[in-house]
């Protein structure tokens, strides 16, 4: 044990309580040299500890009272001074003394180390609850508030492990760029976020939404069932209608499913979907259908 700090609490009870009753205990001689022994080794020890200016001045206030009882006491045993009313009246005062203000500089001491103890385990606590603030942060997306491409994959290997099926939406804002060159990034960074939130109110229940690029999102449904898909896709073309008009851009969609098969490659399963938007993005320019899928 490198500290006497390092006791046990109950151990450091039960040495402080014996300390105190030992002065109330009438002992002999040996008794005597043991218990003065113990208490200066005590003081010894405790002035190796960090307390401080204050503190280590009591200590050495101990020490000292102590350490009179001591002298007394020896000087008390030489038979020329064994009845002078001096020392026999101030040997056990001395000492006396000398204990309880170990007793005091003891337990100061570890209270101090308590209330330590209680100041790192609030940082501790603080600290942990900062881990977990950055480590959602590192998994969002600072604009939209959106969970972003790392979290799209830990989805994916969550996904993997728990069997599941489902399609995924890959969603591109067609002529976003003309939004920041025309309007500026502060128009643009608005529309994504109007992007996001027209998303976060149309997507059926359990579906999970992403950004994972500048103007690209990733929704992905649980339901395998196509028609409800495109049921989804009608409302979010209604309802983004006036905005896609006011800043004159339009939203592509590619479809990709997910399945047991092919969790374990999330990124084929976003170039199956990239490709299916891009060809959803072209069909659009040329025959203005409004979706298309790879099976």
């Amino acid at each position: 044990m490198n500290s006497l700090s390092q006791l046990p609490k109950r151990l450091a009870i039960v040495v402080t309580a014996g300390i105190c009753l030992s002065v109330l205990v009438p002992s002999g001689g040996a008794l005597d040299v043991i218990l003065s022994i113990f208490s200066l080794v005590l003081i010894i020890i405790l002035l190796r500890e960090d307390f401080g200016n204050e503190m280590r001045g009591w200590l050495f206030l101990a020490l000292g009272t102590y350490g009179l009882g001591v002298l007394a006491d020896l000087l008390d045993e030489i038979p020329e001074l064994r009845k002078h009313w001096l020392l026999d009246s101030t040997d056990d005062i001395f000492m006396h003394i000398g204990v309880f203000l170990i007793c005091f500089c003891f337990n100061k001491m570890l209270r101090q180390r308590f209330n330590l103890i209680g100041k790192l385990n609030i940082q501790i606590a603080k600290a942990r609850t900062l881990e977990g603030q950055l480590s959602r942060l590192a998994l969002q997306d600072d604009l939209t508030g959106l969970n972003n491409r790392r979290a799209l994959f830990r989805r994916f290997d969550n996904m993997a492990i728990h069997l599941e099926r489902g399609i995924l939406a890959y969603i591109d804002l067609d002529n976003f760029k003309q939004v920041n060159d025309r309007l500026g990034h502060n128009h643009g960074d608005q529309l994504l976020i109007n992007i996001a939130s027209y998303l976060l109110k149309t997507v059926p229940t359990g579906s999970q939404i992403y950004r994972i690029g500048g103007d690209e999102f990733v929704v992905l449904l649980p339901d395998e069932d196509q028609k409800k898909c495109y049921q989804w896709i009608d409302t979010l073309y209604e309802v983004t209608a006036e905005t896609r008009e006011h800043y004159n851009i339009d939203i592509s969609i590619g479809l990709a499913p997910y399945y047991p098969g092919n969790l374990s490659e999330p990124d084929a399963i976003l170039a199956k979907a990239d490709k299916a938007m891009y060809k959803n993005k072209l069909n659009k320019e040329r025959t203005n259908q409004s979706l298309s899928v790879v099976s």
